[in-house]
């Protein structure tokens, strides 16, 4: 564990009168912050002609870490999908990832170490939630996913519940607006619900994309697949997303995991299309990635193809989506879960 304090936990303001008390211009800090938010070190920048001074580096060195999370595995798919496992200054460690993108790269961001909410088909609520991360360690993510690349585009789908940790996640999507190039258009956060965190979430203010986490209409199903939810309605929840897409002039996604067996057949495709109907609402279709210790079963083929023609059919915007990151410990969780296997050897 490091003793010294991650540079971007400290605000905008404070980082400049951190660098005033040393001597130095408090400007210095707004590039420092740009430069570590862009994925470069500092010492990187630091060069004759560059932006920052070398004699400001070392005295902030030894009281200040420039990335506090630091890689320690990283697993690359095919589809060009690159997952980073990233250990925390306490020891804890998650997942970020890089998914390619037609001119747009986007991020994948964790927003818990695990995540209370429990979905059964899911790696990351396996063993509960650790801890809420804290806004610069959402920073510090996409600092080291631009070390391998551009990022464009923001997605909260990587472990935890956004809404568990909202005050967290705003101070650093803040951030990022004003400071890392990345505006709340290019944001998507997803949550499970219920009604009240998705209002939560339009009470930010700020123009995000919601992703809703279905993954069944029917409120027995879904209370099976998410026992931490078993008092929502569904559609309750489409409703909550109605409000959210008139407030803030954008559409919305349903995220809809298809388990074969469970929620794939052709009448629960015909229902939700049904659901999904005059609203401003787009249909994500993921096929279950496999995940160890979960017996679920993934769609074949054909009948993710049939469910997604159906709902296509009825007049909804649906995309069967591949599974990026298909052969890099997919799930999300995965590639935590093992690094904690072999700490347990």
């Amino acid at each position: 564990m490091s003793a010294r304090r991650a540079f971007l936990s400290l605000s905008l303001e404070e980082a400049r009168s951190e660098l005033s008390a040393r001597g130095f211009r408090p400007v210095w800090a707004d590039r420092l912050r740009r430069t570590l938010l862009a994925g470069e070190l500092p010492v990187e920048a630091a060069k004759p002609g560059a932006a920052l001074p070398r004699a400001l580096l070392p005295q902030l060195e030894a009281d200040y870490s420039w990335l506090s999370l630091q890689e320690t595995a990283q697993s690359r798919a095919e589809d060009g999908a690159v997952k980073h496992l990233l250990e925390l200054a306490d020891g804890e460690a998650v997942e970020a990832v890089r998914l390619p993108g037609s001119g747009a790269p986007s991020a994948c961001l964790s927003s818990q170490v695990g995540c209370a909410v429990g979905c059964r088909f899911c790696a990351s609520g396996l063993e509960g939630v650790q801890r809420n991360l804290l806004a610069h360690e959402l920073l510090e993510q996409v600092a080291w996913l631009r070390r391998a690349g551009e990022v464009r585009r923001l997605v909260l789908m990587g472990a935890g519940e956004p809404t568990h940790n909202l005050r967290e996640v705003a101070r650093a999507l803040d951030v990022l607006r004003t400071e890392g190039g990345i505006g709340p258009r290019h944001v998507l956060i997803s949550t499970v619900g219920p009604p009240a965190a998705i209002r939560r979430i339009t009470q930010l203010g700020r123009k995000f994309t919601l992703a809703l986490s279905l993954h069944a209409l029917d409120a027995e199903l879904r209370a099976e697949l998410i026992p931490s939810q078993s008092q929502v309605d569904p559609r309750k929840l489409l409703d909550a997303a109605d409000e959210h897409a008139a407030a803030t002039g954008r559409p919305y996604q349903v995220e809809y995991v298809l388990l074969g067996g469970l929620n794939d057949a052709q009448a629960q495709a015909e229902a939700l299309a049904q659901a999904l109907q005059g609203r401003r609402a787009h249909l994500s279709l993921i096929p279950w990635n496999a995940v160890d210790e979960v017996e679920f079963a993934s769609p074949g083929a054909a009948a993710a193809e049939r469910f997604r023609d159906t709902v296509r059919a009825a007049g909804v915007s649906v995309v069967l989506r591949r599974t990026l990151g298909g052969s890099a410990d997919a799930a999300c969780g995965q590639l935590r879960r093992r690094r904690a296997a072999r700490l347990d050897v």
